[in-house]
């Protein structure tokens, strides 16, 4: 019978429910409140409620009370819209602190659950929105700025825009917070915002600018077009304003200014180059604030006095003159990190800004933090990839200054860089230089250095001439030269670095060449593979044929690649036969442990060769799974109670897996999918009979039965040919009785069945494009885009997303079929944006993992819902329950892992209602 107490109606609350009345009882019940059963949640939410009304109990037990409705109200069980209703009805007698709490509440909630002011009825949202514009008007900021951000609630968005102005900061700071939300939720702001968010720049509070910054590049955007008060360019202007911000007397304002300038696109040429000038050019200086736009602060402030502060807190009033020059030169490494990515992001915009950076960035080489001096050694290898960086004397001089950096990734990263630089011809030996001493110093950099010096021969082919060649071999034009010594590191460089140079230099270098140089040309291709060009036989003079020969033959990678070519056929087709007979004894012969780790062996093995066909991969595959089967079969022989979890485990792994090959193998005919069932039934009886041997919970045992039996009873309806006897017999038997020495005996004698797809099958498979090398920047208080572009191939139906959150969770996302578009034969492109719920607070950077998988329907939901995930129910779960959590497919993955760089926005958290500002 249902009964009504306080303000939640429930059946199952008992009727004798009582506030908290100790800080220490509402503690423990908040801390408890995640662990609780169905029932419990709702006592708790009653209590809770009950003790929020209580207006005889202090203050801060009745705020934890507010907190249990809210986690109370946020869990899928109970009436969560009879629970916000009880808070709303709450804050009319409530005071202050209460009402701030319940806010925060509402707020919570309203960001949890999309639809949640659907929820509420109209009177509800009519008494709270009564409550929020009277509390709007508070003397008091903490509660003033709490009605603030419920207005988006009760669809005052709108009024939201003449609290930007308010007297205190905290209630300026959360104006624009909903304004920023609403934005990131994808509304459109108005172009009339742009001064009130150009003012909020000048704020006397940080965590106000911080926003306002963000703001001014989302409105500047998105009305790149509109011509603002100095005649420009909206989107010009912004880009102005906020270079303006590299100067902010805030190390985290300065951090989030330069930033954002990476995210401007198509700032017109003249206002990119001037971030590296500290020359002020007359249209770009800001208004002065005599003229700029005012702030009503309120009767508790000053006007002209928060002017004055502003003015002392700006330490550069001049545009965008030299903002990225102060960016670099700032003293904290978070500013100058983030000045450097902005670099590299804007460089792609103009040729000639990305000239300009070069002197720069390179000026950063002798920074005094490492990670900042990779950083930008890092953005300008990437530059030099898109084009190729010219250096002058002076920049090369800072350049070989760095090579000799104690730290080796600096020094690995310098020549990357030096390998998609120009130099002139003094220079050049200045470098060559420097890498000896390098060579002599680092002997671990050898690789690196000489891979460097390739794509340098290639780069530097016009300077690299004969004269210059004699000077670096120490070649006499007049005498007989010493034969160098083989092993002289020294030497290898050089001559690795003149005989990458371009064909037609490469003939004329080689005319001043003496013969020992060619006689140990094929010495070097074998000591340092893929430094040296792969056709140097036809610069050999015809007087050293020997020497041509041994250049020509095939060296041992080429040798084996040649003979798996030659051979390919054979090859592939003696593995693929070691393997099915190895197979085939696994199926017939007593399972042990020895048999399994063959067929691994044999698996994978076949699985390297990459000249096999999808047919011959996809047995590779189920022969995993057989060597899966036989350890199960040992396992269950031994019927050893310590090996319970390990055997869940497995039946995991192997029912899996066999849902893996049916989902992404294309064209498998009806024998080879009985034989993939026929391992389901196998996974299937050694989890029941694991389940057997721990702890026997009745609710699950009784409906996995029912379906092993029909799953049973299906593989031996398919098995109609006589050879398929002793596996029907097994399966008859089972069929029948399902006790534990039956679950046991058909452990024992099962023996997988043969697996022959057509040739014609096609693996499925998916490749995820590289994104960004950026970190994903995203508000923690908001969820998290992840971008996710990807091929398919034999494939484009089924399609999930699957995210690894930091905490090792996985969610599963089914794609849109609007999202999947054809761009081939059996080719599919992919491009769709997630949202995630990430539990990071500011500042905590994460790597999340994404992977495109398939979604394949079970046999048997029940059953495969506990297997799969190798689990029991858990006590507190009602059966029904807790398999309706569970989706009836099961996912496999059909692509790698790509791990993606998140980094939450550095917000300092807000105050809590009894602080004040």
């Amino acid at each position: 019978m249902s009964t009504k107490r306080g303000f939640v109606e429930t059946d199952t609350c008992p009727s004798d429910c009582t506030p908290y009345t100790t800080y220490q009882e509402a503690h423990n019940a908040l801390q408890a409140l995640k662990h609780t059963s169905h029932a419990g949640i709702l006592e708790h939410a009653e209590r809770a409620l009950l003790t929020v009304s209580a207006q005889h109990l202090p203050s801060a037990i009745r705020q934890i009370g507010v907190r249990l409705a809210t986690i109370a109200c946020a869990h899928p069980e109970p009436n969560s819209a009879s629970i916000a209703a009880s808070l709303v009805r709450a804050l009319k007698d409530a005071d202050p602190s209460i009402r701030c709490e319940i806010y925060a509440s509402l707020i919570t909630l309203h960001e949890i659950k999309s639809q949640f002011h659907t929820f509420l009825s109209p009177e509800v949202t009519n008494a709270l929105g009564q409550c929020v514009r009277t509390d709007v008007n508070h003397s008091q900021h903490h509660l003033r700025s709490a009605a603030v951000a419920c207005l988006q609630i009760v669809g005052g968005n709108n009024g939201v825009r003449r609290f930007t102005d308010d007297a205190h900061p905290k209630v300026r700071q959360t104006a624009l917070s909903v304004i920023q939300r609403q934005q990131m939720v994808g509304k459109e702001l108005g172009a009339e915002m742009y001064g009130e968010c150009v003012a909020a720049t000048l704020d006397d509070a940080e965590q106000v600018r911080m926003i306002a910054v963000s703001l001014v590049w989302a409105i500047g955007s998105q009305y790149a077009k509109h011509v603002s008060l100095h005649n420009l360019r909206l989107l010009d202007d912004a880009f102005i304003k906020v270079c303006d911000m590299v100067n902010d007397s805030s190390m985290l304002v300065r951090q989030r200014a330069c930033l954002i300038l990476g995210r401007f696109r198509r700032v017109s040429p003249q206002y990119l180059e001037q971030t590296f000038s500290k020359q002020v050019m007359s249209n770009l200086r800001s208004v002065p604030r005599s003229l700029g736009y005012g702030r009503n602060r309120g009767l508790h402030s000053s006007k002209f006095h928060q002017r004055e502060t502003v003015d002392e807190l700006r330490l550069l009033d001049s545009g965008a003159a030299g903002a990225f020059v102060h960016g670099l030169e700032d003293e904290y490494q978070e500013v100058r990190d983030a000045a450097i990515e902005s670099i590299l992001e804007l460089s792609s915009e103009s040729p000639v800004f990305a000239s300009r950076a070069v002197d720069f960035l390179v000026d950063m080489f002798n920074d005094s933090s490492d990670r900042v001096r990779v950083r930008a050694i890092r953005a300008l290898t990437v530059m030099g990839t898109r084009s190729v960086i010219y250096l002058t004397d002076e920049q090369l001089s800072i350049a070989v200054s760095a090579i000799k950096d104690s730290s080796q990734s600096v020094r690995l990263r310098i020549y990357e860089f030096l390998s998609v630089s120009v130099v002139s011809s003094n220079g050049l030996q200045q470098l060559m230089h420097a890498i000896q001493d390098n060579l002599e110093a680092y002997s671990s950099d050898l690789l690196p250095v000489y891979r460097a010096l390739k794509l340098l021969g290639a780069n530097h082919s016009n300077i690299i001439t004969p004269q210059l060649t004699c000077t670096l071999l120490n070649i006499s034009q007049h005498y007989l030269s010493r034969e160098a010594r083989i092993d002289d590191v020294v030497y290898a460089g050089n001559v690795i670095l003149v005989i990458n140079t371009k064909r037609a230099t490469r003939h004329a270098v080689a005319s001043v060449l003496p013969d020992y140089v060619f006689g140990h040309l094929p010495y070097l291709c074998d000591k340092y593979p893929g430094c040296l060009p792969n056709n140097l036989a036809e610069y050999v003079p015809a007087h050293l044929p020997y020497v041509r020969q041994m250049l020509v033959r095939p060296t041992p990678d080429t040798l084996v690649t040649q003979m798996t070519r030659d051979d390919d056929e054979q090859q592939t087709s003696a593995l693929f036969t070691r393997m099915q007979r190895v197979l085939n004894k696994a199926c017939e012969e007593p399972a042990s442990a020895q048999i399994a780790d063959d067929l691994v062996l044999a698996a994978r093995t076949f699985l390297h060769t990459a000249t096999a066909e999808c047919r011959q991969k996809v047995v590779a595959r189920y022969a995993e799974l057989v060597s899966i089967g036989v350890k199960i079969k040992v396992m269950v022989e031994s019927h050893d109670t310590m090996q319970v979890g390990e055997m869940f485990a497995l039946t995991a792994r192997l029912m899996h897996g066999s849902y893996e090959i049916e989902a992404r193998t294309q064209g498998l005919d009806p024998l080879a999918r009985t034989s993939l069932v026929y391992l389901r039934v196998l996974a299937h009886t050694a989890w029941l009979f694991a389940h057997s041997l721990s702890e026997h919970d009745p609710r699950v045992v009784a409906k996995m039965r029912e379906e092993l039996q029909l799953r049973a009873t299906f593989v031996a309806q398919a098995l109609s040919s006589d050879k398929f006897t002793a596996a029907k017999e097994l399966l008859s038997a089972l069929s029948n009785d399902q006790t534990p020495e039956i679950l046991q005996h058909f452990v024992r004698g099962f023996c997988a069945l043969e697996f022959v797809p057509k040739s014609q099958c096609q693996y499925a498979r998916a490749e995820i494009q590289p994104g960004s090398r950026r970190p994903l920047e995203f508000d923690h208080r908001f969820p998290l885009r992840v971008p996710i572009n990807a091929r398919l191939f034999w494939t484009s139906r089924n399609i999930v997303a699957n995210v690894t959150l930091p905490t090792q969770t996985t969610r599963v996302w089914r794609v849109p079929p609007n999202f999947i578009k054809p761009c081939g034969l059996m080719q599919s492109s992919l491009e769709w944006d997630v949202e995630v719920e990430l539990p990071l607070g500011s500042g905590e950077v994460a790597a999340v993992k994404v992977a495109v998988g398939m979604e394949c329907a079970s046999d048997v939901p029940w059953s495969d819902a506990f297997v799969v995930r190798a689990a029991s129910v858990p006590v507190l779960y009602d059966i029904t329950d807790y398999y309706k959590k569970h989706e009836s497919h099961v996912v496999v993955e059909i692509s790698s892992l790509q791990t993606l760089s998140v980094n939450p926005i550095e917000i300092r958290p807000q105050p809590s209602a009894h602080t004040r500002i």
